[in-house]
């Protein structure tokens, strides 16, 4: 018996060793669980065969990158190495605004309705602008839609300012539709209105109307009651030629107020999301009220500054040409934007709602609505908001295997040496040979669908997250399930040394 004592000791010394692993690895599996990391990459859907590729990104990844001025963006391919890419726009020419005054013409409602001396026929001019070539008969102020000639402007058409007749007074509602060669339309936008109303000693007024950058050579104005129709003195379009158009506008969902003081409501924003377009909802109607909109800043940055950024709402360049850029810093404080008078009234022809703000782009933590008196001016329940912003655009190249994925890094790196890590963005002229920044970029185009998850941080529910991005507390569940399974494990891992002890009791009897 005395010869099988050691290789008893030996096997119980493995029974114990492999029971110590299980429960560790029982303990790390819990631990793991417990502590999982967001997921840092979403796959890339490529169109076309390359080998330039051009992505635009959902609003959601500015909850989801460390930096807020997305240097974290990295495109892998399947072997999990970074790919060469640059962000469009950053060296593209600057844009180039014009303002000009264009030519309308009163037509009537359709060439159904129209008498022969009250049919209206063009001619096109050399340099592709219209003319007359038969006199109206009938009168502009019953004129149910308007001609607008703006062949003579070059770029995305921004904005329309119209003029109505002094004594016009109500809500105009029409619809916008665009062409080139005066047979083929398409819609412009939704129903849009034209708004002046007197309404508490304060006169209302709503002319000008965005157009989205839309490419056109001319524009049809159907009022929505063409018996309720402004009589048009006039037109201006602002335009905009740049060699790479922006992204449309994404908007979030709406956003309640987080907190309401005497005279302000505060809207926790989307994080690191450079809001570039405000809508202000008011609860109750009519309601009107002067608000001023300020942006606050971060007290505490939790990562370095990023670089101030560039304001890419060209609207906001045209409404406010005096205001400088704002560049956001490290200090709080409260950063005037804009001041504005929101409504809903219920007129005749519908309710006449405030229009989109445009604003400058840059990060702020809340947006703040001030009221001049009481914040019950806005209404017996404060409004909500919607912002929208200009997504980015990266352009890559689909080096290596397919298929191509969007990574990030969900928590800023801790010691990160500043520089250019491997995969950061290039400049374009180095990603594309040849690149001219006065030419749009050849690229076939790619599409990403981010974590769900996520992506619901710039719906309404991130408008009840903090100031800052802070971690997310533990399931106190999960906490209980977790010591529950390590106090198991401890049991087994007792049970089973007691039952080796005694073994080795058993033996030693045996042996003696």
């Amino acid at each position: 018996m005395k010869q099988n004592t050691k290789p008893s000791l030996l096997l119980a010394g493995v029974r114990l060793a492999v029971a110590m692993a299980m429960a560790m690895a029982m303990a790390a599996a819990w631990c793991g669980a417990a502590g999982a990391q967001p997921a840092t990459t979403a796959p890339i859907a490529l169109q076309g065969s390359g080998p330039y590729y051009r992505l635009t990104l959902p609003l959601g990844i500015y909850g989801l990158a460390a930096r807020s001025d997305l240097r974290d963006i990295r495109v892998r391919n399947a072997d999990g190495n970074a790919v060469p890419y640059a962000w469009l726009r950053d060296e593209a020419a600057a844009p180039r605004f014009s303002s000009k005054e264009v030519p309308i013409f009163a037509l009537p409602a359709s060439a159904a309705d129209a008498s022969d001396d009250a049919s209206l026929g063009f001619r096109v001019r050399p340099d592709g602008s219209l003319a007359l070539a038969r006199k109206p008969a009938r009168q502009q102020a019953e004129a149910a839609q308007w001609l607008i000639d703006a062949s003579q402007l070059k770029g995305g058409l921004l904005q329309a300012r119209f003029e109505v007749a002094p004594e016009a007074r109500g809500l105009f509602a029409f619809r916008l539709e665009a062409s080139d060669d005066l047979r083929h339309w398409r819609p412009v936008g939704g129903e849009e209105q034209l708004v002046r109303l007197a309404h508490g000693g304060q006169t209302i007024e709503r002319l000008a109307v965005e157009l989205g950058g839309v490419h056109a050579r001319f524009l049809r104005l159907r009022w929505s009651d063409p018996q309720n129709g402004a009589p048009l003195t006039g037109v201006a379009i602002d335009s905009v030629q740049e060699a790479e158009p922006a992204a449309p506008l994404q908007w979030s969902g709406a956003l309640k107020p987080e907190r309401c003081g005497a005279d302000h409501c505060d809207y926790a924003l989307p994080r690191g999301l450079p809001v570039e377009a405000l809508r202000i909802d008011l609860a109750d109607v009519n309601t009107l009220a002067q608000v001023g909109i300020s942006g606050l800043l971060a007290a505490t940055p939790t990562v370095p500054a990023d670089p101030a950024p560039v304001p890419r709402n060209p609207l906001y360049a045209l409404r406010h040409r005096q205001r400088p850029p704002v560049a956001p810093t490290g200090s709080a404080g409260e950063v005037p934007l804009l001041d504005t008078v929101v409504y809903r009234l219920a007129q005749t022809g519908g309710e006449a709602r405030s229009p989109v703000l445009a604003l400058d782009g840059a990060r702020y933590t809340h947006l703040r609505l001030r009221t001049a008196g009481p914040v019950s001016l806005l209404g017996a329940a404060p409004p909500s908001i919607v912002v929208g912003a200009t997504p980015r655009t990266l352009v890559f190249l689909a080096q290596g295997a397919a298929p191509y994925s969007l990574a990030w890094n969900a928590v800023p790196p801790k010691n990160a040496v500043q520089g250019g890590p491997p995969g950061a963005a290039l400049a374009l002229a180095t990603l594309l040979p040849g690149y001219s920044a006065n030419k749009p970029v050849a690229a076939d185009e790619a599409t990403v669908v981010l974590p769900q998850p996520p992506v619901a941080a710039v719906d309404a529910a991130v408008a009840a997250a903090a100031q800052l991005p802070v971690p997310t507390p533990p399931d106190p569940a999960r906490k209980w399930w977790l010591w529950g399974a390590l106090g198991i494990g401890l049991l087994l891992l007792a049970g089973m040394a007691w039952s080796l002890f005694a073994s080795l009791r058993k033996d030693k009897a045996a042996a003696d």
